[in-house]
């Protein structure tokens, strides 16, 4: 597994059309950048992290939210606190009023010390990143929210990769209900894709739609050892760029 390829970047760099860019960005310490980065948030932000019972929890939260600002309002050439964003009829977040009619599209996700944002203009894409942990109930869990083939492929993993197996399917599916908006609304055990350690990832069968396997590509991305994370974008040719947030700013 290749962890490297990404790019550390303290600018925020030009969104091409036809690009799609994915921010690996780490959520640990950085105590000293909370104030300055707290001022790029909502007041509705500010309040909901003031809700965390566990400082680091606050601190994570305001650095995503600080760093998705930035990020999109690089890409729409306006101010991070000039961005409004809301959640449609199934959770997924947008840009609304003024700013979203530019067609600039973004997901997000977050596990323990790290996050990932990806963005791109006109089509849509979904993103998961996951920790792994032990997972004794991994085939109950399974059970209830896996496709008959992807239950058959995990089982049949040895038991050293039935962790990373796991969270290399739960991700991508996360990815895929995203990507489709529908969220956790959409049936998880309707559409299957691989799951096999270090194979080729991709999207096997969608239940009730014949075309998506046309329509969607999916990517695993090496984030960090020990997570699993994956992008699912409209289309089938985007140039794909992955950065690091470097906090130099």
């Amino acid at each position: 597994t290749d962890f490297t390829g990404w790019i550390e970047s303290s600018a925020t760099p030009v969104l091409e059309p036809g690009e799609i860019q994915v921010w690996r960005i780490p959520l640990a310490g950085h105590a000293a950048a909370e104030a300055w980065l707290k001022k790029l948030l909502s007041a509705e932000e500010r309040v909901r992290a003031g809700r965390f019972h566990f400082e680091h929890d606050q601190r994570r939260f305001i650095i995503r939210r600080a760093v998705l600002r930035q990020l999109l309002a690089s890409a729409l050439e306006i101010k991070p606190q000039a961005i409004q964003l809301e959640l449609d009829s199934h959770g997924k977040p947008f840009i609304s009023g003024q700013a979203g009619v530019h067609g600039l599209r973004f997901s997000c996700s977050h596990s323990a010390d790290w996050a990932l944002i990806a963005l791109t203009r006109e089509s849509e894409l979904g993103v998961d990143l996951e920790r792994h942990r032990p997972m004794a109930d991994a085939e109950d869990l399974a059970k209830n929210f896996f496709s008959r083939a992807e239950i058959n492929e995990l089982a049949g993993l040895p038991l050293e990769l039935k962790t990373a197996g796991f969270f290399d399917c739960w991700t991508r599916k996360e990815a895929f209900v995203k990507a489709i908006g529908l969220g956790l609304s959409y049936p998880l055990n309707r559409f299957t894709v691989s799951l096999t350690p270090d194979e080729p990832a991709a999207l096997l069968e969608v239940a009730d739609d014949a075309g998506a396997l046309k329509k969607w590509t999916l990517v695993s991305l090496d984030v960090i050892p020990n997570y699993s994370a994956a992008l699912f974008y409209e289309g089938k040719h985007a140039r794909l760029k992955r950065f690091t947030w470097n906090w130099k700013q």
